[in-house]
């Protein structure tokens, strides 16, 4: 993988550019993110926030208060209200990109699936993808396994 790393809106008035490497990516299967996504689970892709340029167009910041202490920030397109990626209160400097938007998304797989506990069913993750029923117990664990994941596929490309 090398980037810059192209992605788009579903309309393609906002285009931007990731110019690093991810942190990590994983799959979140918790009833809040079922709920956020209107689907089974939520694809998480942690980057920088000074690695994101906005090459095109001009996205908003749209700020939700839930109450309690309960509030999210994600940059969307103000046309086709397509989410970018969020930008946690709590995690200054980062940005969790949703990596649909990516054009070569396919580059990519997630190294976990959280909340697992969660999970619909039907939907399917592969027997090698290590799963939690809920938080890993460790915030660095899934930064970990990304970096794991990645050494060894640079090994390989070099053999």
């Amino acid at each position: 993988m090398s980037g810059p790393y192209i992605g788009t809106c579903l309309c393609t008035e906002v285009r931007y550019e990731l110019r690093a490497e991810p942190l990590t990516f994983y799959v979140c299967h918790c009833t809040d993110c079922q709920a956020r996504c209107g689907g089974p689970a939520l694809p998480v892709m942690w980057v920088y926030r000074r690695d994101l340029y906005v090459v095109k167009g001009l996205p908003a910041m749209r700020t939700l208060d839930f109450g309690e202490g309960r509030q999210r920030r994600r940059v969307v397109c103000p046309r086709c209200d397509t989410q970018l990626w969020g930008e946690p209160v709590n995690r200054p400097g980062m940005a969790a990109l949703r990596p649909g938007t990516l054009l070569n998304q396919d580059e990519f797989s997630p190294v976990a699936h959280v909340f697992t506990r969660s999970k619909r069913p039907w939907f399917l993750i592969p027997d090698d993808v290590p799963t939690y029923e809920s938080g890993t117990g460790d915030p660095d664990a899934l930064f970990r396994l990304w970096r794991d994941k990645n050494a060894v596929s640079e090994r390989t490309l070099y053999k």
